[in-house]
């Protein structure tokens, strides 16, 4: 299975031995063109069949390279604590609130 859009090329897909899930292994290649990354994803049953069906005529695959980049984007996002505090005074509110932000890394 050879399939690529962009900058990702997908080498491709096996059942997971266990028989959970999909195995879809694939390259990133960097806009830069001298650095890559391989790696592989696992997909549930659903997630696999589901991208699948959303690909389109002139490419099958789109769905696929969707939701890798989903579950790269999850996987490397690190979470941060949000905070909030309130106090009351005399009928005035103030508010303290720190924002969240979140980092991605590829």
């Amino acid at each position: 299975m050879k399939m690529a859009t962009s900058n990702y090329y997908i080498s491709k897909a096996e059942p997971v031995r266990n028989g959970d899930g999909t195995n879809v292994y694939f390259t990133f290649s960097y806009p830069d063109g001298t650095s890559q990354v391989n790696g592989n994803v696992q997909l549930t049953n659903e997630e696999y069949i589901t991208a699948l069906g959303n690909g389109t005529t002139d490419d099958m695959y789109t769905g696929l390279y969707t939701i890798i980049m989903s579950k790269l984007v999850t996987l490397n996002t690190v979470p941060t604590a949000s905070t909030s505090t309130a106090s009351t005074t005399t009928g005035t509110t103030a508010t303290d609130t720190t924002a969240s932000t979140t980092t991605a890394t590829a």
